[in-house]
Order: structure tokens, then C-alpha cells, then sequence
């Protein structure tokens, strides 16, 4: 019996090894998939509240009236007088002499044009109120307005009182109590 070597036939045994690929476990298969369905979770949910329509607070729109009812001042050269319709929750703004009004609903629950300074005061479900209010303010066409404030109650009940500057018709700014 003569024993033959694998190298004398030709045959090179590490042909005969099985070869590993370079391949993925099912563990980091999985690993990925969960990775990839997090991050699509996330950018879907934060896509959905970009297009999501945002109900406009009562402050933003108390202040688009006052900007329309500025701007239409200064185009038209006219008084223009600025007032709340309390029936039908509307800002409505008309120039001196003309016929036509223009209107912007109101989201909140109420909207008072206040004396400059504080006149009467009453306490109601414990949040001071005031008591003295004005029925309309006035803008005028060289860019200012009537001295007023505003008290704004929204929709959640949340009171704000804004002290508005009669040049620039712009807020003003509280100074810290010291």
C-alpha cells in the first residue's frame, strides 16, 4: 500500500476549507432595522407637527389688528379708529369718513381697551379687574395712537394687560420693581 500525498495529485487541501464570507449576523440585522424605525419615528412626528395648522393666540391677534389698523392710517392719511365688537368677538378698524370696515375674529374670550392710567378696580374669581374701559382707540396718519392699554383674557382664562406706547404704538416695556 503506498501512501499518496494531497500535493503529489495536485489537490491543495486549504481549497477544500470551507471559505467564510464577510457577512451580517441576524443580531446586527436587527439591530439596524430598530435603529432605522426610531429615527423614521421621530422625523414623521416632528414633520407632523410642522404641518400641523397652529391656533393663533389671542395676544398675536389683538396684535395683527393694531398693525392693520396703524398701516391703514398712514396710507390713507385718515384717522382710523380700532375697536372690539364684544357680540361678535371681532377687532374691527374703520378709517375717518369712509363706510368700510375691516375685521380680524378674535380667538380669546374677551379684549378691554383701558385708560392709561388706573381709575377702578374690582376683584372677580380673585384676579383683579379693571372696571373703566374705552370704547375705541385711535391711530393716527403720522404713525401714533390714543395712550391705552389693553386687558387680553384668552381662551384658558389667562389675563394679560399690555401698556401700549402712543408714538410708536408698540408694547412698552415694564420697568423691574426695584
Amino acid at each position: 500500500m503506498t501512501v499518496v500525498s494531497a500535493n503529489v495529485i495536485g489537490l491543495d487541501l486549504r481549497s477544500f476549507r470551507v471559505q467564510r464570507r464577510a457577512a451580517f449576523t441576524l443580531i446586527e440585522i436587527l439591530l439596524v432595522v430598530a435603529l432605522l424605525g426610531i429615527i423614521a419615528f421621530t422625523f414623521v412626528s416632528g414633520a407632523a407637527d410642522l404641518f400641523r395648522t397652529k391656533e393663533p393666540r389671542a395676544e398675536e391677534i389683538f396684535w395683527q389688528g393694531v398693525i392693520a389698523a396703524r398701516q391703514l392710517a398712514l396710507e390713507s392719511d385718515q384717522t382710523v379708529t380700532l375697536r372690539f365688537d364684544l357680540e361678535k368677538h371681532q377687532l374691527v378698524w374703520t378709517a375717518a369718513g369712509s363706510t368700510a370696515t375691516q375685521t380680524l375674529a378674535f380667538p380669546g374670550k374677551q379684549l378691554e381697551f383701558l385708560p392709561v392710567t388706573t381709575q377702578g378696580m374690582v376683584l372677580l374669581g380673585g384676579q383683579l379687574t379693571e372696571t373703566d374701559s374705552i370704547k375705541f382707540v385711535r391711530f393716527y396718519p403720522d404713525g401714533g395712537c390714543d395712550a391705552f392699554r389693553v386687558q387680553l383674557v384668552d381662551a384658558a382664562d389667562r389675563r394679560a394687560v399690555l401698556a401700549i406706547d402712543p408714538w410708536t404704538c408698540a408694547p412698552m416695556i415694564a420697568a423691574l420693581p426695584k
